[in-house]
């Protein structure tokens, strides 16, 4: 593995990793200010954040690999351009995803029970949400440490704000939480997009001439490939809290939250390897360095095949910790996270091969299984859950729909990688 490429997954694993402390630390401080009921209030609603991502239709993936080519063959001449449309692209959504808030308002049960709490939250971070281009960018221009040096200021940030909420140095109070967690957002996102842009010349005079959005139009019809992927993952991986909501108690609520935060901790830490990879995968195919790309595949294989024997190992030790992490109010037994760490596993394995067809763009076969993925999830946790799996019904269910795709894409990849070997 080259410097350069151990440099930057180090420095953004350290950085990821001082997130995970920090917001290890939150969390019992959260759930202790806050209380059960509240807690669960609370993470219902914050969960449904990511779902904001869907509206950029996939565009900022094709973006970043635009960004990653652009470098490789040194030639910035329609990148700026091409930048201009998608945040112009990026304008017109968050005006879409801000009516469909308002129409949630009076539909999703979490919202209809807690309006002014989700109307705190919701409304700066749709307001910020042209802004999120720039985390496709930074990455597209392999700036990993910055981008996570940033994200890691907005978790201390956070942490400090829920310090003080917990020990009463500020009025206790949901809503003014609701409101710093959006504002935070906002600014956040803000300063990626200045560090993501600087030393591209980029002129934002360019974002007001509309013939770029037609510029744009073709990385933009690449992207919705990318939507359908995501739509799909968020149907696997984000429901959970929801679905746990609706079937059982609020006591579970709690328990899956608490535990599904420490594995995306580590899905965390392995998503920095993706990302880096991707980058070096998407510039390894504009050079045509089959060589390279062979290398790369082989060790992003053994890294998730580590991850996913340390997820196990480490699974023995996570009641213990939920219980000293949460002072005893929240217990779990092993039996409990079996799901949790079958899922997290297959998951990993998945994405080492699913990055090498992302930066090919060979979407199609990867979408068919989401899309049925996606389709299933629902119905079989309801059956699950009937039969009494408890917090890791959607997770099993996870598992199970994910296993095919992970077959795919470990043979797909090979085979692009093999024909690019063939026509060089």
């Amino acid at each position: 593995m080259k410097s350069s490429l151990f440099k930057a997954i180090a420095g953004s694993t350290s950085f990821k990793l001082l997130s995970a402390i920090t917001s290890f630390i939150t969390v019992p401080l959260l759930l202790k200010a806050l209380g059960t009921n509240q807690y669960a209030i609370w993470v219902t609603s914050t969960a449904l954040v990511s779902w904001l991502n869907l509206f950029d239709f996939g565009s900022g993936y094709s973006l970043k690999n635009k960004v990653t080519e652009a470098i490789a063959l040194d030639d910035f001449r329609k990148i700026n351009i091409l930048i201009a449309g998608t945040i112009q692209f990026y304008f017109l959504m968050s005006g879409i995803a801000l009516c469909l808030f308002i129409g949630a308002l009076f539909l999703l049960p979490v919202f209809k029970d807690n309006v002014v709490l989700a109307v705190m939250i919701y409304l700066p971070i749709i307001f910020s949400f042209p802004f999120t281009l720039s985390h496709f960018i930074i990455q597209g221009r392999k700036k990993f440490n910055s981008f996570n040096l940033i994200l890691t200021g907005q978790s201390i940030l956070w942490l400090i704000v829920v310090l003080l909420y917990r020990y009463n140095l500020i009025t206790p109070n949901i809503y003014f939480l609701g409101l710093f967690y959006g504002l935070l957002f906002l600014f956040t996102n803000l300063v990626i997009l200045v560090v993501s842009l600087n030393g591209m010349n980029f002129k934002w005079k360019t974002v007001m001439e509309i013939k770029h959005f037609v510029d744009a139009k073709d990385s933009l019809k690449v992207g919705y490939r990318f939507f359908l992927l995501q739509i799909s993952s968020l149907f696997l991986f984000s429901l959970g809290n929801v679905l746990t909501y609706n079937h059982l108690n609020l006591k579970n609520v709690a328990e899956f939250d608490t535990v599904n935060k420490i594995y995306l901790m580590g899905m965390t830490l392995f998503n920095v390897v993706i990302s880096v990879f991707w980058a070096e995968i998407s510039h390894a195919k504009a050079l045509k360095d089959t060589k390279k790309l062979w290398k790369l595949f082989k060790q992003l294989i053994l890294i998730a095949l580590g991850f996913s024997l340390g997820t196990a190992i480490f699974s023995f030790l996570i009641p213990m910790l939920v219980s000293a992490w949460t002072k005893k109010i929240i217990l779990v037994e092993v039996s409990q996270l079996i799901p949790f760490a079958l899922l997290i596993s297959i998951q990993a394995i998945a994405y080492a091969g699913a990055v090498v067809l992302n930066a090919f763009e060979d979407l199609q076969g990867q979408i068919v299984l989401s899309v049925l993925a996606s389709c299933l999830i629902v119905p079989l946790s309801n059956y699950f859950f009937k039969i009494d799996f408890g917090i890791g019904t959607v997770p099993l269910a996870s598992s199970i729909l994910l296993i095919p795709s992970v077959i795919f894409v470990l043979v797909k990849s090979n085979i692009l990688i093999s024909k690019l070997e063939t026509n060089d």
